[in-house]
């Protein structure tokens, strides 16, 4: 339990206070990649859920496509369960704001594994999808034949990432994430350390992911690498 205390007690890099319940599952994420696309508001702003404001940098909207290994996903107080624990995920998001309380909001949540995609819906309450994803240490392949998404990458060198900015912080220190369904809104708190983020060559194949009036289909304008982190995550909350 050592490792939880000390990351809950890292929340400097946290736009709001801890929630005062207690936390629900554990993940690791490894090799996370960040494409990120700096777009005009008006390609998503419709598509966003009338309850949550889309959250915007110097008036502009972002979309990012994160993809990563989840590694030892557990329930609170439980081991990580053989062959569900570990998989890859591929997610598409924007960033949003409710009640002062900024996070993302997924236009899509992508895994390898079938079982992986009935168990988070069933116990974390995530519409994930199941996409064949091959991931090596050079390139990451994507296929969802259901919604017709793909990526193709070839993945390059890391490199030091020598000062963090505004912008490199607003995107990625995330505690909220804001989901709707049945027209009620639910939020999912999320805590981790801060980022230790790097710099990333990436050589874009082949991507198509639709986000509203706008289509993933360009080189991306910021790239973003990290190596770990440890994630806690709490329970769906249906908000007013």
């Amino acid at each position: 339990m050592g490792k939880i205390k000390e990351i809950l007690a890292n929340t400097d890099n946290r736009q709001f206070p801890l929630p005062q319940k207690k936390w629900k599952y554990f993940q690791e994420w490894h090799h996370t990649i960040f494409l990120h696309w700096e777009i005009p508001v008006y390609y998503i702003e419709e598509f966003i859920p009338n309850t949550i404001k889309l959250d915007t940098f110097n008036n502009m909207a972002w979309i990012s496509l994160v993809a990563f290994d989840v590694e030892n996903m557990r329930m609170r107080n439980l081991l990580p369960i053989p062959y569900i624990s570990n998989f890859h995920e591929i997610n598409v998001r924007t960033y949003v704001i409710k009640d002062g309380i900024p996070g993302i909001y997924m236009f899509s949540i992508e895994t390898n594994k079938i079982i992986d995609v009935l168990f988070t819906r069933l116990f974390v309450g995530l519409p994930y999808q199941k996409s064949d994803i091959k991931w090596t240490q050079k390139r990451l392949i994507s296929k969802n034949t259901d919604s017709y998404q793909r990526l193709d990458i070839n993945i390059g060198k890391t490199k030091p990432l020598t000062e963090k900015t505004a912008l490199d912080f607003w995107l990625t220190e995330r505690h909220a994430l804001y989901e709707a369904s049945n027209n009620k809104l639910h939020r999912f708190d999320i805590h981790h350390k801060e980022w230790d983020l790097q710099n990333l060559d990436v050589t874009i194949n082949d991507i198509l992911y639709d986000t509203g009036k706008y289509s993933l289909t360009n080189f991306p304008d910021k790239i973003q690498y990290a190596d770990k982190i440890e994630v806690l995550l709490w329970g769906k909350e249906l908000l007013d």
